[in-house]
Order: structure tokens, then sequence, then C-alpha cells
């Protein structure tokens, strides 16, 4: 077990550059920033999704290129697919971006050209949200594979959740289960134990599946390698913490609801089904201590505890995968990076008072990377 009292870190990074505003140029002027991604140059790649286009920023913060469109014609994303696609960089500069709207994988060259599409196996519709790059130069991790039949139901429920490892190389995507994680028993979606999952340079996994604090090293091929651990309970879930959360998410789906539009009678609906989902909610029993984790370029793990509330952020560990402890960053010092790349580089995600993104790109002191 890892020691529980905390090292204090101090977040000390170097800012290089942001981009992203109403004022600047036209290629920074993003309507929503899905994900961001470095390759091993220290590109930076910003998948915009409402335009479906992908910017490519030079690691001084110009303009190199952007490529993607909406559209039906190759190397283009569907219309009905923004908010749902998955987007990765392999480390050689190729993008990979998940289309649900074409049930495909769109890959494109470093140069930005379209190279080919890869499909899913199937008549199945799927959504695949959340990419990791394996580091085998081809293929993508994931844990979020959601299949639905022409009749609208999804694919039977299985005692375990999966990690995949997607194989892109073929005229179909193959789905490879590398870890079978644990699956909480119960249908309850109020603090459920989510399942995250990270890659290491090595190839290897780290993940976090239960309401413990114990994150998981694993092999390659998936083995289980060791555990790490500190000295933080869940705590239990009582009424009044039950009332807390329900209070707070219709609190949060009142704060997200939008002008009147053509699509305001859609999202309205939606927000009422919403709303009774919430309001009808069951419970896990115990808040997990862990609320998401990142690796970084060089297989730092960062680990974000919850807080003094149960569902707000709280500190960050900082680990080793051969399980040291390095240190916590304290809860306001720094929210967790979105992507990490070479020489320390980390991109943050911002948004203004009036929504709009702005990506920020700091560098990480070497006893942080």
């Amino acid at each position: 077990m890892l020691p529980g009292e905390d090292r204090i870190l101090e977040a000390n990074f170097e800012e290089v550059y942001r981009i992203g505003s109403v004022d600047g140029d036209e290629w920074e002027t993003f309507g929503r920033v899905s994900g961001v991604s470095f390759d091993a140059s220290g590109n930076l790649y910003v998948m915009d999704d409402q335009a479906g286009r992908i910017v490519v920023v030079s690691r001084e913060g110009a303009f190199v290129r952007e490529f993607g469109r909406i559209g039906d014609g190759p190397g283009e994303f569907a219309a009905n697919s923004n908010t749902a696609v998955g987007f990765t960089v392999l480390r050689d500069g190729r993008a990979v971006v998940f289309d649900p709207g074409h049930g495909a994988f769109a890959v494109f060259g470093p140069d930005g050209e379209f190279e080919r599409s890869v499909p899913m196996s199937g008549s199945a519709m799927y959504l695949i949200r959340i990419l990791k790059t394996a580091n085998d130069g081809e293929n993508v991790i994931t844990t979020s594979v959601s299949a639905f039949n022409m009749g609208g139901s999804a694919d039977a429920v299985v005692p375990f959740r999966p990690i995949f490892r997607l194989v892109l190389t073929g005229d179909e995507v193959v789905q490879d289960t590398v870890v079978r994680a644990w699956r909480p028993p119960g249908d309850a979606d109020g603090f459920r134990p989510g399942l995250v999952a990270e890659v290491l340079p090595n190839g290897g996994l780290v993940y976090t599946d239960s309401s413990a604090y114990a994150i998981k090293v694993a092999a390659r091929d998936g083995e289980l390698a060791r555990v790490l651990t500190r000295p933080f309970r869940p705590e239990p879930v009582t009424d009044r913490i039950q009332e807390r959360e329900i209070e707070r998410q219709l609190e949060d789906l009142e704060g997200r609801s939008g002008g009147a539009d053509r699509g305001a009678a859609m999202r309205a609906q939606f927000a009422q089904m919403r709303r009774e989902r919430i309001e009808s909610m069951e419970f896990y029993h115990e808040v997990p201590v862990v609320r998401t984790l990142r690796t970084s370029w060089e297989g730092t793990i960062w680990v974000r505890r919850r807080g003094e509330q149960p569902a707000s952020d709280g500190p960050i560990d900082l680990l080793s995968p051969d399980g040291r402890y390095l240190g916590t960053y304290p809860a306001d010092a720094t929210a967790m990076p979105r992507a990490f790349g070479p020489d320390g580089l980390v991109a943050f995600v911002e948004r203004d008072e009036l929504d709009v993104p702005t990506v920020v790109v700091r560098r990480l002191p070497p006893e942080a990377r």
C-alpha cells in the first residue's frame, strides 16, 4: 500500500500557447471541442465535432492544417454524428476518428489526407466515444463500445466490463477483449463505479473499475501485474447524499437548457426524459474514491480523487507504473489535462463566460511527467 499522507506538489506549469477565441483567426473559432491529442512531434490535434473538422497546430501554437468536414463522402463525417465521435492520434501523426453516422473508422495520414475507412462488422449501430492509442502503431483502446440492433435494443449484458483493443488493419474492425474488468451488480446509476482505462508507453494498460482506491496495472496482453492502493475508503451513500445528488443533477440540467431555436422542442423533450430519470435514479451503496485517471506520455499515472462533496473533484495523485507514489496536487491547483504530449506538453480545454472553448497548452516540470 502506498502512503496515506499527501506530499503536496506545486502546479507550476509553464504556458506555451493558447488557441480558440471569437476574436481570433477563423481557423481557431471552435464550435465544440470534443477531443485533443498530440503526435510524437508535439503537434496538437483539435477535434471540433460541431464543424466535423480536425485542426492541427504546431508545438509553437501556429496553424498547420485542418481536414475533415460534414458530408457523406470519403473522409467526411455524418451530420448526425456530432457529440458521439471517438477521436485519437497515433504516435506517427495519423488521426483516427470513429463516425457513428457512417458506422466506421476514418483514418487520416500525417498530412491530413484521407487514407481509408474501416467499418464495424454487422448491421448494428455503434457508439464509441472514447479512444486511446494502443501504442502499437495501428490500433486503439476503448471501454465504450455500445451496439444497438436495428430494433433499437442494446447488446445483452455480460458479467464483466470489457476493455477492447480495436484492430484497424483489416477490412473490418476486429474487437479484441484485452481485459475483463469488474462489473458492479445491479443497475444503479448514482455513484456507480466507472471503468476508466489508459495506455502506458510499453503498450500495457492502467485502469480503475471499482469504488476503492485500486489502480490496476496490466501488461499488453491484459494480465494483471500490480494493484496500486492508498488507504482511502469509499463513503457510504446515505439518504441525504442521495437527495443532494438528485438536486445537483437537476440544477445542472436546468443550467444546460438551450435557447429558442428549431432544435428547442427536441431538446426540451430530451431534458424532460432526463429529468424523470434523475428523479427516479437508483444509487450504488458507496461513493467511489477515484473519479478518473490519465497517463502521461512517459507513463506517469494521474489519479483524480473525489473532493469534499461526493460529486466534486478532489486532489490529483501522481503515481509511477512500477508502484511509487510521487506526490499530490491539491484540488484547486490544476484541472486534469485533456491530453498529454512529448516533452511535458499537456492540453487543457477551458471555456469563457460565453461558453467559447479555448485550448491551453502548458509544459509540465520534469518531476510531473
